[in-house]
């Protein structure tokens, strides 16, 4: 079943087989839950790209339903999560939501999301982030249900304008709420809010999506070369997964981001019709 399951929703070769199984359980175990709420199972991020790190890559899901989980459906697959977690290295690197059908870019539609970050599920309101929708729409994988590029809605060019912008400010909130912390994950926040804004000047400059590794190469020709060291040192850090914040690295983020904030700006400026 699992080979059958790889070939028909076309992982990247290189997946580890525990994933490949935690994948299969998922989605059998998942549609027997939501019964005929469940609308489709799908895979994005690193793994969409070919990107797929097991030292550092998050597992990227997103479940889309018909209605937001009743009381029933939540339970459920929070005990799910947490009792595969304690069977599977790959649950803690799974970020996982679920989104209702049809109201993908709606901010006031309700959400519920299982985290690296919190480890249980959450109800919260929909960021309406059309970055993710993008991804599933040029290259998600389909787990179960309908097509990933049917289920994803057309995203306008203002609203990914509107998205690169947020995730700059994302970023900086991010960054200023780290800043004096010296844990492993603050490291991790500090590579990773520099490799996301090389994506982010990416897509400003070509309106597409790619990988981190992909804005890395891209960064690296591309900006002044006084950056250069900060974009290599994060890439670097990040496949060490843990470490010290210095002062100077929380600097160099903090720069960089800022960096790219007023170059992104003005490349939506410069690329305005007349």
């Amino acid at each position: 079943m699992a080979d059958i399951l790889k070939l028909e929703m076309n992982l990247p070769k290189n997946i580890p087989k525990d994933l490949s199984d935690l994948l299969d359980v998922m989605v059998t175990d998942f549609s027997a839950i939501l019964r005929a709420n469940l609308v489709g199972i799908y895979l994005w991020g690193s793994l969409t790209y070919e990107a797929f790190d097991e030292a550092c890559s998050d597992v990227d899901c997103i479940g889309v339903t018909r209605r937001d989980l009743d009381e029933r459906e939540f339970s459920e697959l929070d005990d799910w999560l947490r009792n595969k977690g304690e069977h599977n290295r790959w649950v803690q690197r799974i970020d996982m939501r679920f989104v209702v059908d049809q109201e993908f870019l709606d901010k006031s539609s309700r959400c519920c999301g299982f985290y690296p970050y919190t480890g249980r599920l959450v109800r919260h309101g929909s960021d309406g982030n059309p970055i993710i929708w993008m991804n599933i729409g040029s290259s998600g994988i389909t787990l179960w249900g309908k097509d990933a590029k049917l289920t994803a809605p057309q995203v306008s060019d203002q609203c990914l304008t509107d998205a690169l912008l947020l995730e700059l400010n994302y970023l900086k909130e991010d960054l200023a709420s780290k800043a004096g912390d010296r844990s492993d994950k603050a490291f991790v926040h500090n590579s990773y809010a520099v490799l996301t804004a090389c994506r982010i000047l990416y897509s400003a400059h070509h309106r597409a999506l790619v990988s981190k590794d992909q804005a890395y190469g891209w960064a690296i020709e591309t900006v002044s070369p006084i950056w250069r060291a900060t974009i290599h040192g994060a890439r670097e850090n990040r496949l060490k997964h843990r470490g010290l914040t210095t002062a100077e690295l929380e600097q160099d983020a903090q720069r960089f981001v800022d960096f790219v904030a007023r170059e992104v700006k003005r490349e939506l400026e410069r690329s305005k019709p007349d």
